[in-house]
């Protein structure tokens, strides 16, 4: 038996398809599915809590533990290009913010993760805004606050985390005027009639160029150093996940709704389009020039060379004579499945 985490996000959509359509029994594989609310308290499990691999995960949340804690494995990837986003700036109806220089002195939602964080001080800055944390969601504990310095307290831009399921409920009551997030939240907000989305070009995109490489599946490295057959078959499974998502991705976004938080699951005409790419149609080089890029904006811990931890089935997995990575003391798991509303 494999416990396989996920994160209860539409970027997730080859693994749920995998669990779903039985791709992993077909690859002689027992897995039992652990859900998170988001990609950051599921890379802590995996980390520190014995869970082996999970998705997908944004590229800043897992080279943040990759570089601190241990490396990870990474297989096949999500985009978002001009065309197909994944990520939303939403702005509560009747907010009357037309421009990002309006967020100023507002209050702004974020999806609670190192990820979203680090992509919207980006987006701020640009502007001259500065970014304070409010509180930190219980979620990412390996987070701190950061507040902004040196810019007028009427250009400060107070964040609030956001969870998926509240992100309509947090639009309507006034609690927050904007929110940047991904599905499922932005699909429900704006199904609600709460939220109009800012722009007219996706904003990771445009701002980090297009096409986006947003993150991957993820693997423990002492899992795929002691299992490494069973990590071959789950990449080959999600491969499987990820050619359905290509060719029927209406079909994939219905397969969601088990997987996702109940007040938000209907992704049937979800806004959120990502594109999927299998183990193999990760280009490395692409990839290596978006960490490095993170790295430069100091939104992950120092450069990562990423081709040694790039999986395909049958790449990327340690040769018997490699030495292990340091194994940390795991505490026993009990069964955890998160409550996303």
């Amino acid at each position: 038996m494999v416990t396989i985490g996920y994160s209860a996000l539409g970027v997730s959509l080859p693994l749920f398809v995998a669990h779903r359509n039985g791709l992993f029994a077909d690859h002689g594989l027992q897995v039992k599915m652990r859900g998170y609310p988001t990609a950051h308290p599921l890379v802590e499990s995996i980390m520190d809590d014995g869970v082996p691999c999970g998705g997908f995960v944004a590229f800043p949340i897992s080279l943040h533990r990759h570089t601190r804690t241990r490396p990870l494995h990474y297989a096949c990837a999500v985009a978002e290009d001009l065309d197909n986003p994944i990520s939303f700036l939403l702005m509560r109806k009747g907010s009357g913010i037309r421009s990002i220089e309006d967020l100023a002195g507002r209050r702004v939602g974020v999806l609670p993760t190192k990820a979203y964080r680090e992509w919207l001080k980006v987006l701020l800055a640009r502007t001259g805004l500065g970014y304070d944390q409010v509180k930190l969601d219980k979620t990412c504990k390996c987070m701190e606050t950061c507040a902004s310095n040196k810019i007028p307290m009427e250009r400060v831009v107070a964040v609030h985390d956001v969870l998926p399921y509240e992100t309509a409920a947090a639009l309507r009551s006034g609690r927050v005027d904007a929110i940047f997030t991904n599905d499922p939240g932005v699909t429900d907000a704006v199904r609600s009639g709460v939220a109009d989305i800012f722009g007219d070009r996706p904003i990771l995109p445009s701002l980090l160029g297009s096409p986006f490489l947003f993150g991957s599946f993820v693997f423990d490295s002492n899992f795929v150093a002691d299992r490494p057959d069973e990590a071959r078959r789950i990449v080959a499974a999600l491969d499987e996940g990820v050619r359905f998502c290509q060719q029927d991705p209406a079909a994939a976004r219905r397969l969601a709704a088990t997987y996702l938080p109940s007040s938000c699951g209907d992704l049937r005409d979800g806004l959120g389009r990502p594109v999927f790419l299998t183990s193999r149609e990760v280009d490395v080089a692409r990839l290596q020039s978006t960490t490095d890029m993170l790295a430069d904006g100091g939104m992950i811990n120092g450069r990562v060379e990423m081709g040694p931890w790039v999986m395909g089935t049958d790449t990327a997995l340690p040769h018997p004579s490699a030495p292990r990575p340091p194994r940390r003391p795991r505490p026993d798991h009990a069964e955890l499945v998160s409550s996303c509303g």
